[in-house]
């Protein structure tokens, strides 16, 4: 299918105005254009593709309108992009050139559309060539299923994903995690996921799943559990007795209890899923194991919406890092051991929570072994003992991890 330049044109300054101005996420956004404007299922997975590129590069692309004389503005970026008809193949190249002889810091800035205050304070953690591989590899569009071996084979769920056309390919170490070819595919009307058979989830979010169930037994609490693609993990697992699954969000509760159902047939027996605050919660009984999976900037997250890019701040991760921070303090008073996930690539919401929890609180770190999960960023005394999953490794999200022992 062709893009048609004057309906490129307008729905590129929609979707800009939806996310830079009114801050709508992008998946949510171009869902109201589709349904808004009727577009037929192959001619919204193109203009998906097209504006999913412009958001993802946005703070390039305002940087190449004003080198050709427009406004560094959303009218300026759709001014842009109709002087190159849409065609984003001549942008990149234009990209390509126009940043080959900047300085190492403003080309990645520019080069993968990131904020420069991000690249600065990210380039003192990683080795620059690798910190280029995280951030092309979290521009690059993915969709991950993995199967509900709760209830099905991975053979079976293969044949469903077989006879319903879609394309994938398995994950050459966990075998019942699929990447589907076409990640612009739209899958939530494909029957295998409607039947529980698969379920979209990353494989870096998987893996972090994995390493729970490893090391949950007895009492467990999931303290930010919603929407429960975790919990659904630590539920195949024979040691675990019971289950306190809580959310601050009384519609993430429900829409907890909604995958239950589509999975298990209703709720699990040995879940109690609940409304509240795990900062303020005080429970009477000691839990073996807590997984935490905190609330976060997302921004190992930015292939699965682009926005967050444009929605990232220094202001925000610094309110994530106290958030983060209080829940962990707060959960370790309720937990023996903790096991603490962040979706960032930032250390503010990683090391650096870890590094205040060990100078104000008397616990251990443990080292876990396991595919994928690294070092986590240089320059930490703790470095060997916490973990990252990096994009660039994976082929997944970013991902901060370190299981914690209370002393």
């Amino acid at each position: 299918m062709v893009i048609k330049p004057d309906k490129a044109l307008f729905l590129t300054t929609l979707i800009l105005r939806q996310v830079v101005i009114v801050g709508v996420g992008f998946n949510k956004a171009y869902r109201r254009l589709v349904r808004k404007y009727r577009l037929r299922e192959r001619e919204a997975e193109e203009y998906y593709r097209l504006l999913y590129n412009t958001i993802m590069y946005y703070y390039t692309l305002k940087y190449l309108a004003g080198y050709h004389g427009f406004k560094p503005t959303i009218q300026g970026v759709v001014n842009y992009l109709s002087k190159k008809n849409f065609e984003w193949q001549l942008v990149e190249d234009e990209i390509e050139n126009l940043t080959r002889g900047l300085s190492a810091l403003t080309r990645i800035s520019l080069r993968y559309g990131y904020p420069t205050w991000l690249i600065r304070d990210l380039s003192g953690r990683i080795p620059l060539a690798d910190l280029e591989s995280m951030l092309r590899s979290l521009n690059d569009k993915k969709r991950w299923l993995r199967v509900n071996t709760a209830k099905y084979s991975v053979e079976e769920a293969i044949t469903c994903l077989e006879e319903s056309g879609l394309e994938f390919r398995r994950h050459e170490v966990f075998h019942e995690v699929l990447q589907l070819k076409n990640p612009f595919k739209k899958i939530g009307s494909n029957p295998c996921v409607m039947r529980g058979l698969v379920i979209p989830q990353d494989v870096s979010s998987y893996i972090v799943g994995q390493v729970a169930k490893i090391f949950s037994s007895g009492d467990l609490l999931d303290a930010c559990s919603a929407p429960g693609l975790k919990l659904t993990q630590l539920l195949v697992n024979s040691r675990i007795s019971r289950v306190v699954a809580a959310d601050i969000s009384e519609k993430r509760v429900h829409s907890l209890l909604k995958i239950s159902k589509t999975l298990y047939g209703g709720v699990h027996p040995l879940v109690m899923a609940m409304q509240g605050d795990s900062r303020k919660v005080s429970y009477s009984r000691e839990f073996n194991f807590t997984l935490l999976d905190a609330p976060c900037s997302n921004s190992g997250a930015i292939y699965d919406d682009p926005a967050i890019k444009l929605h990232l701040s220094k202001k925000q991760i610094r309110r994530m890092h106290l958030l983060q921070y209080s829940l962990l303090t707060s959960l370790l008073k309720h937990s023996k051991q903790v096991l603490f996930a962040t979706c960032s690539i930032h250390p503010l919401e990683g090391e650096e929570v870890i590094e205040r929890l060990l100078r104000e609180h008397k616990v251990e770190l443990v080292r876990v072994e396991y595919p994928y999960l690294e070092d986590s960023y240089g320059g930490y005394t703790f470095t060997h003992s916490t973990h990252r999953v990096y994009p660039h490794k994976i082929r997944g999200q970013g991902f901060y991890v370190a299981l914690i022992r209370r002393g």
